[in-house]
C-alpha cells in the first residue's frame, strides 16, 4: 500500500504529513483548523484527523503540543503513550525548539531582542492580557525575535518562542507596538486587513529529542500560500 502523504481533515481540507514514524508523526497545520478539540464545539480539528488516519494501523494519537487555530505550522503527535509523556515532559520544560516566522507592523528599533512579559488569562474575549511582574495571577511569558526582513511598514520576524503561553507571541509583540499583520484579536487596527483573513503567524520549524532513539529531529513546515501572497505584497512594496 503506498504511504500517505497527507490526512484529511474534511472534504476540502487536507494537512500535510511532514515526518512519521513507528512513535510520532507531524503534520502542517492549516490555518483555521483547530490542533485538538474544543469541549462543547463540533468543529474539524486535527487531533481527530490524525485518529482516523491511525485507525487503519491501530495507533492512538496523543497530543504533545498544540498552535493556535489560526496560525499555520508544525504540529507534532505521539502515537503511543511510552512516546508520549517523555515529549509532553520536554515541552514542559521548554526544550523543544520552536521557530516561528511572523509578519508584523513597523520595524522593532532592535534587530534581535529577547522580550518577558507577564500575562494573565482573562474570560472577556478568552484572551492573555499583560499585567505587571508584582501580579500574583501572571505567569512568565518568554521569546527571542531576529529580524529577518524590512518592508515599507511591516517586517518579517523570526521567533524563537521559549515558554509558549496561548496567543503568547501575538501578545507580547502588539504589546511592543509591532502586533502581527491580520491579528484581529490583539490589534484593533487590523480588523480592515483585506489581504489576509487571520494572523500572519506560521509554526515553520520544530527541534526535539526522539523519545525512542534519543536523537535530534528538525521538522519543517514550508510557507502556506496565503502568507507568501502577503510577503508578495509588502515585498513590492518597497520597490
Amino acid at each position: 500500500m503506498k504511504k500517505k502523504t497527507s490526512v484529511r481533515i474534511n472534504s476540502r481540507i487536507s494537512a500535510d504529513i511532514l515526518y512519521e514514524d513507528r512513535d510520532v508523526i507531524a503534520l502542517n497545520k492549516p490555518p483555521g483548523v483547530l490542533s485538538v478539540p474544543v469541549p462543547g464545539m463540533k468543529s474539524d480539528n486535527l487531533l481527530e484527523a490524525v485518529q482516523h488516519y491511525l485507525d487503519d494501523v491501530k495507533r492512538k494519537a496523543h497530543t504533545v503540543h498544540r498552535i493556535d487555530r489560526y496560525t499555520s505550522g508544525v504540529v507534532l503527535f505521539a502515537k503511543n503513550r511510552k512516546s508520549r509523556d517523555p515529549l509532553i515532559a520536554q515541552f514542559r520544560n521548554h526544550e523543544p525548539a520552536r521557530i516561528y516566522l511572523a509578519l508584523v507592523r513597523g520595524v522593532p528599533q532592535k534587530e534581535e531582542d529577547e522580550l518577558i512579559h507577564y500575562l494573565k488569562r482573562i474570560k472577556e474575549g478568552f484572551r492573555n492580557v499583560v499585567v505587571s511582574k508584582e501580579d500574583p495571577s501572571g505567569t512568565r511569558a518568554r521569546l527571542n525575535y531576529r529580524v529577518i526582513e524590512k518592508y515599507n511598514g511591516a517586517s518579517l520576524l523570526e521567533i524563537a518562542l521559549d515558554t509558549g503561553l496561548k496567543n503568547q507571541i501575538r501578545v507580547q509583540l502588539s504589546e511592543i507596538g509591532h502586533p502581527t499583520v491580520g491579528d484581529r484579536h490583539y490589534a484593533e487596527g487590523e480588523k480592515d486587513e483585506p489581504l489576509i483573513d487571520r494572523q500572519a503567524l506560521h509554526a515553520s520549524r520544530l527541534e526535539f529529542v526522539h523519545p525512542a532513539t534519543g536523537r535530534v529531529i528538525c521538522i519543517e513546515a514550508p510557507i502556506p500560500k496565503d502568507l507568501k501572497r502577503l510577503l508578495v505584497y509588502f515585498k513590492n512594496r518597497t520597490k
